[in-house]
């Protein structure tokens, strides 16, 4: 690809919240502080306004701050995807653009929802943002959310500024089959309780709300399966599991972010409306959620420690 770099997408992305306060904007400095706790915790990338980051909710102007104050504070410490999906073509073309120029590797897209799109002006809209910048396109496959699923055989797969498929879909053979037809893509696998599964299927990184909440669990599955030892990773896949059944019985993107200032001591705020706020019986599932979360991240770091 000339004059595309394609940078290793092999990696534990945290898919990084939103700070907001109780005005509902975003604080000045937080997300310098979240960001800097993930590194800490060992998280390998960092995946901006994603599903986890509430993009969607967040303006163009409140999504390029995020964004940039992120590559500010990582540095070169670890690489930084910025998810660019809006509705409208042009909106996306700017986010994308500022994105390169505060030094994001990539950027990141689902399809334009809501309208019944044709797959010529789906592949039209990537194309206009793909040519407005240097950096490669991750294509988001979340077809539960867009109503539109990007399989091996779909064209924009084929496009040479794409590297990569964020798979966040729970079917299996599709990512094997994109790993079969498609060896010149990097998949990363999107659903974090399917990290196991997806890994075996062909998948080489990950990005995931809970991979900053787990990052040591996380990184044991992916040791234990280096060493083959499948049935200890399963054991590590279903300590994950269940944090993730507790996180969406309390209501997945609330519950994560109330966690994660659980687990970092910085405040991150609610999510924005029309997401309500954690109920009451929601806070205590997920205080006793945080203790055994610690019992998981000490065993991570025992079996990390034999490697």
């Amino acid at each position: 690809m000339d004059g595309v770099v394609t940078p290793d997408l092999g990696r534990l992305f945290s898919a990084i919240a939103s700070p907001v306060d109780t005005e509902g904007s975003l604080p000045a400095g937080v997300t310098a502080q979240l960001v800097q706790a993930h590194v800490d915790r060992g998280v390998e990338g960092i995946y901006c306004c994603g599903s986890s980051g509430e993009g969607l909710l967040l303006r163009p102007d409140e999504r390029m701050r995020l964004v940039e104050e992120v590559s500010m504070a990582v540095g070169d410490s670890v690489p930084v995807i910025a998810h660019v999906g809006t509705a409208s073509t042009r909106d996306s073309i700017q986010l994308a653009q500022h994105a390169e120029r505060v030094g994001a590797v990539a950027v990141s897209m689902i399809p334009p929802i809501y309208y019944h799109y044709s797959t010529d002006e789906i592949m039209a809209h990537y194309r206009r943002v793909m040519d407005a910048v240097s950096i490669p396109m991750i294509v988001y496959n979340i077809p539960q959310f867009t109503g539109q699923e990007f399989g091996a055989e779909h064209p924009l797969l084929a496009e040479d500024r794409v590297v990569g498929v964020k798979h966040t879909a729970h079917s299996m053979y599709q990512l094997e089959r994109m790993s079969a037809k498609r060896p010149d893509l990097q998949l990363i696998n999107g659903f974090d309780e399917t990290y196991l599964s997806a890994t075996v299927a062909g998948a080489s990184g990950a990005i995931g709300t809970t991979i900053s909440l787990q990052t040591d669990c996380f990184k044991a599955i992916r040791s234990l399966l280096g060493r083959g030892d499948v049935a200890r990773a399963q054991q590590f896949q279903a300590r994950v599991n269940h944090v993730i059944e507790d996180l969406v019985a309390v209501g997945v993107f609330p519950a994560a972010k109330y966690v994660e200032s659980r687990l970092t001591g910085i405040d991150l705020g609610p999510c924005r409306e029309p997401f309500a706020p954690v109920s009451p019986e929601g806070v205590k599932r997920l205080d006793a959620l945080v203790e055994q979360m610690t019992d998981d991240a000490m065993a991570a770091r025992a079996v990390l420690a034999e490697s």
